[in-house]
C-alpha cells in the first residue's frame, strides 16, 4: 500500500500545482463537476461513523463525499464490485470490532463502507491509483468549498494515505477483514481550519450553526 502511494504522489507530480477552486456557496459543504454536498450530507455520514463507534471528522467526510463519483466510476471499469450484502456485513463487522451495540447498518454506514472499499480496492491496483491521483488533482483545481472546512490539497490527501497504510498494517490484527476501513480517515482538508465545534463531542451540544459560521 506504501508503494501505491507513492505511485499517487508520482501521478500527482506529472504537471504543475492546481489552482485552488473558489468558496462554495453559503449552507452548502461543496460543490464539484455539477453536483452539490450539503452540511447535511456530511453531518449524515459523520452520525454513522459516530453509531460505529468512530470519531467524526468532517474534512474526512468531506474528501470522501468529493471523491466518491470518480471511485463509482473507476470501480465500474475495473469490474471491482460489492455487494449490498457483503458491504452491510462487513458493516456489521466494523461496529462490532469497535463495541458498538448491535444495529441494522443503516444505509449512510453502508454508503460510507462501500466508498472506503472502494478506495481501499483502487489503492491497491496501479490502474485505480492512477485515476484517484487524477480526481484529486480534479478536486484541487475545480471543486468549490465551504471555507469552514478549509482548502483541498491532493498532496495532503496522499500524505494521508501513506499514514493510514501503517495504521492498516497496526490494525489487521484487531480488525481482520475490516482492517481497510482506517482508509475512512483520509483526508484532503486542513485539519488546523475545522471549528472545535465540529468535530466529536461537539457535535453533541449547543452548538453554532454550521450555516453561520464564517
Amino acid at each position: 500500500m506504501k508503494r501505491l502511494a507513492a505511485a499517487l504522489i508520482a501521478v500527482l507530480a506529472l504537471s504543475a500545482c492546481a489552482v485552488t477552486g473558489q468558496p462554495a456557496h453559503p449552507g452548502t459543504a461543496a460543490t464539484y463537476d455539477g453536483s452539490t454536498i450539503t452540511v447535511d450530507e456530511v453531518a449524515a455520514w459523520g452520525s454513522a461513523e459516530t453509531q460505529m463507534q468512530y470519531s467524526y471528522d468532517p474534512g474526512a467526510v468531506l474528501s470522501l463525499l468529493l471523491l466518491r463519483p470518480a471511485l463509482v466510476a473507476e470501480t465500474q471499469k475495473e469490474s471491482i464490485v460489492f455487494g449490498d450484502e457483503q458491504i452491510a456485513t462487513e458493516a456489521t463487522m466494523w461496529m462490532t470490532s469497535r463495541g458498538a451495540e448491535a444495529m441494522t447498518p443503516t444505509a449512510d454506514m453502508i454508503d460510507l463502507v462501500r466508498t472506503v472499499r472502494m478506495l481501499h480496492a483502487l489503492l491497491s491496483t496501479q490502474e485505480g491509483s492512477t485515476a484517484v491521483a487524477l480526481a484529486l488533482k480534479s478536486i484541487e483545481a475545480d471543486a468549490q468549498v465551504s471555507p469552514m472546512y478549509g482548502t483541498f490539497s491532493a498532496t495532503r490527501f496522499v500524505n494521508s494515505v501513506s499514514d493510514l497504510a501503517t495504521a492498516q498494517q497496526d490494525a489487521a490484527g484487531a480488525l481482520g477483514d475490516v482492517s481497510y476501513l482506517v482508509f475512512k480517515d483520509v483526508n484532503g482538508f486542513d485539519l488546523t481550519a475545522q471549528q472545535g465545534w465540529m468535530v466529536d463531542e461537539g457535535l453533541q451540544l449547543d452548538s453554532p450553526s454550521p450555516l453561520a459560521a464564517p
